[in-house]
């Protein structure tokens, strides 16, 4: 008897198990069976819904490591090194001393977000046993945390380093005695024809009229003339 209820427990069991998982897979077949025909109903809200899952995958699946903001840092600052003192841009350098004064000072910090990431300053290194470094009531508030933003980290780039490294081998305070005309150049500028003029023309011969010779020479004769008054 005892052996008997047993059985039929256990065969109670397993036909529950069953009726679960026939209602489970039914669960999933209606609710396919609405996307698809949501997707059918309404085309462009499916693609917009699909693009969007797809745009953060991306983003997530690109997001920049702590490594290699290290790497770009010490990218930039070695392309520093290679330029003259005299033709660094003062925005690029300026920035990029910072950065390596703080990660030598070990106040650098990394914070992935999923989709993107991003970099700050700490006002101690982690390692640092100051009773100012650990005290919940001394440590930087969230609100000052924007101005603790030193670069944001997305889709494989590190923007602000990117940002002002551009232009790093033009120096502006070579052209800042300039006429205010003369210190933006446009790629109109560049390219226009008069330029490309101009630039032919230099390599042509000087041609002077009859008029031109004749007041060079006089000038000539003039010279010693007046050189022997002056004397």
């Amino acid at each position: 008897m005892a052996g008997g209820g047993a059985a039929g427990s256990g065969s109670v069991s397993r036909g529950r198990l069953g009726l679960w998982c026939r209602s489970l897979l039914q669960d999933y077949a209606d609710a396919c069976r609405d996307v698809a025909l949501g997707v059918k109903e309404r085309p462009g809200k499916a693609g917009l819904y699909l693009s969007l899952l797809a745009g953060a995958t991306i983003c997530s699946l690109h997001v920049p490591c702590d490594a290699s903001f290290e790497s770009s840092l010490l990218e930039a600052s070695g392309a520093l090194l290679l330029l003259s003192p005299w033709v660094r841009n003062g925005t690029s350098e300026g920035h990029v001393q910072r950065l390596m004064k703080l990660r030598n000072q070990g106040r650098l910090r990394y914070q992935s977000l999923v989709f993107f990431s991003l970099v700050y300053q700490a006002p101690f290194d982690a390692e640092v046993a100051l009773y100012q470094a650990h005290c919940k009531h001394l440590k930087p508030r969230w609100m000052d945390f924007p101005a603790r933003t030193l670069d944001v980290g997305f889709l494989g780039r590190w923007w602000v380093l990117s940002s002002k490294m551009k232009d790093s081998d033009i120096n502006e305070e070579e052209f800042k005695h300039l006429p205010e005309h003369l210190r933006t150049i446009s790629s109109r500028n560049l390219h226009s024809a008069a330029n490309e003029k101009l630039f032919e023309e230099k390599y042509k011969p000087v041609i002077l009229t009859e008029e031109q010779i004749e007041r060079a020479e006089k000038e000539e004769q003039q010279q010693p003339l007046q050189g022997a008054l002056n004397q």
